[in-house]
């Protein structure tokens, strides 16, 4: 054993004082306490550079089989939760979804979600949120297939009415007391016809006038037309201002001495077996455009008016010298419109090489998302030009004339119509469509209220079908859906009169596949009718809201177009 090591360090207070110095002593280590030490400090070095290399290896890798299942379940949780929310779905194939679901930053539109995946091996699952870019959420990978449950309801209707064999229904032909009648600028005159009889327990539903026969001649210089029209008639039997058809009779046409002249109608729009019609004679012009007679002791359910169709006088012993025929309408077998929701979707996903990084789950949607291809609303609330339910980055509707949307023009959850508002973007509306609008009109004067859906556009034609909601003077609003026969020829489809002077609510069921169009107003069925189809021009391929020169108001409006099974 080797003697310790000393060391002498003098104490400063006895160099001070004179005294003697204390010698101090300082222990060092032995080699083998150092030996020791630095064995220790060696093992506690290893532990660490382990618990390191631990930690090291506990981070995710995307190359792990089971880092790659952990992060595929976190996806696949996050799609499936989004789905669950979901309110829309626009598009749903075997490798991309598209979705939409409640507004989330407080704009007032909601948002649209879209998952995809190229089908190429090692490509990325994308998400793409409203009208961003597409962003990877899941790499490399190898499978991703989407199947659906869904379920169908269908809403079964009356299928277009098919006509009968032509019926005689009025005529006054021997006169008892037999008078001239000048047609001219404001006096008219007119024939009430009664519907068929018997036509309610042969199981008919409508009916229509085809041909009349009256006594007409020159009036003068046979410088004008006559309008020959048939009219739905007030309550009290007299023409109202809605016309189901109109041939125009050239005055030049007829004979200097009386004869009987006959006009057929094209129209194959009718009214409900149980209401009558009116046809009415009036000038295009401001001249007189024709003579015709009236027996003034005979008959009855004549029409005349003094004063331009202001007022109406029928007569029950007086009626026109006329013969008057039609046709009554049954439907044909009911049609159905199926609507289909999303129930479930079931979903599989492979990340990598490895076999077990393969993911297979189910889950049930308790919200059944319906399965459109596009859809438009606007509650009026706000501004609906900002509204963005297709979640494409514009607006659903834009203002014809390009000027900006007036927030005035919206009062108490309507809107005052002050402009024409179109569903943007443009759509072929090819599938099953149903359009809803709720609106009023408050005033006398104008066409009224009015929706304009341009539909079914393919094989180079298009379906105009619209609507005006118009208030009579009566303080009752009529109701009335046209399609056009060509381009300058509307065509009456229903008339509905007699509506209170509330909010009415309008439903179009469209059907491309079979040229129909059924009309349910306030909620009661007012029958299903074929449409016809123009040669394709350059007309918006839109729906519409706008007055038409009265005081219109809108309450809402709803467009969807149903999707395609993929």
């Amino acid at each position: 054993m080797t003697a310790a090591r000393t060391s002498l360090i003098p104490c400063a207070r006895a160099a001070t004082t004179g005294r003697r110095p204390v010698a101090t002593v300082v222990r060092a280590m032995t080699l083998v306490e150092l030996v020791v030490s630095m064995a220790i400090a060696s093992l506690l070095v290893t532990g660490l550079a382990a618990a390191l290399v631990l930690a090291a290896r506990a981070l995710p890798r995307a190359d792990r089989p089971t880092d790659r299942v952990l992060r595929t379940s976190e996806v696949v949780d996050w799609v499936l939760t989004e789905l669950q929310s979901a309110r829309h779905v626009t598009e749903r194939s075997a490798q991309a979804i598209t979705f939409t679901v409640a507004d989330r930053d407080g704009d007032g539109s909601p948002e649209r979600i879209r998952y995809a995946w190229s089908g190429a091996p090692g490509a990325p699952l994308t998400r793409q949120y409203n009208g961003g870019a597409a962003v990877a959420v899941l790499a490399d990978v190898r499978q991703f297939e989407l199947t659906y449950q869904t379920r169908s309801t269908t809403e079964v209707y009356p299928g277009p009415l098919v006509e009968g064999s032509e019926v005689f229904l009025s005529a006054t032909i021997f006169p008892l007391d037999r008078r001239d009648y000048t047609i001219d600028n404001s006096r008219w005159i007119g024939q009430y016809v009664s519907p068929p009889s018997g036509a309610v327990a042969a199981g008919y539903l409508t009916w229509r006038i085809t041909r009349v026969w009256f006594l007409a001649c020159r009036s003068g210089s046979a410088d004008d037309q006559t309008r020959v029209q048939v009219c739905v008639p007030n309550s009290d039997g007299t023409p109202s201002t809605t016309v189901l058809d109109e041939v125009l009779l050239d005055e030049n046409a007829l004979s200097t001495r009386f004869t009987w002249t006959q006009v057929t109608f094209s129209s194959p729009v009718g009214v409900p077996v149980t209401q009558g019609l009116c046809v009415v004679l009036r000038p295009l012009g401001s001249k007189a455009s024709a003579q015709t007679r009236y027996d003034n002791n005979g008959g009855s359910g004549l029409l005349t008016t003094g004063d331009g169709g202001k007022n109406w006088s029928k007569s029950a012993g007086k009626s026109l010298l006329h013969a008057i025929f039609g046709r009554p309408a049954a439907p044909r077998p009911n049609q159905i419109a199926t609507r289909r929701f999303l129930t479930g979707v079931h979903l599989v996903i492979a990340t990598g090489t490895d076999a077990a990084a393969r993911l297979e789950t189910q889950v049930t949607l308790p919200n059944a998302p319906e399965v459109l291809s596009a859809v438009w609303e606007a509650e009026f609330d706000t501004d609906p030009t900002r509204l963005d339910m297709n979640a494409d980055g514009q607006g659903d509707w834009v203002r014809r004339d390009g000027q900006p949307f007036d927030l005035l023009s919206l009062q108490g959850g309507a809107w005052k119509a002050d402009s024409t508002l179109d569903t943007s973007p443009p759509n072929n509306f090819t599938d099953l469509t149903i359009a809803e609008v709720r609106f009023r009109c408050a005033s006398t004067d104008g066409n009224g209220a009015g929706f304009w859906m341009n539909a079914d556009w393919s094989s180079g034609t298009f379906a105009p079908l619209y609507a005006y909601l118009t208030l009579q003077k009566a303080g009752t609003q009529t109701l009335t859906v046209y399609a056009q026969r060509n381009a300058g020829t509307p065509v009456v489809l229903v008339s509905v009169a007699g509506l209170p002077a509330d909010f009415v609510t309008l439903r179009l069921l469209i059907d491309p596949a079979l040229d129909t169009v059924n009309v349910r107003v306030n909620g009661a069925d007012k029958g299903t009718y074929q449409y016809f189809t123009l040669p394709a021009t350059g007309d918006p391929r839109c729906a519409s809201v706008f007055a038409s020169g009265s005081t219109a108001l809108f309450d809402y409006v709803r467009v969807r177009v149903a999707g395609s099974l993929p």
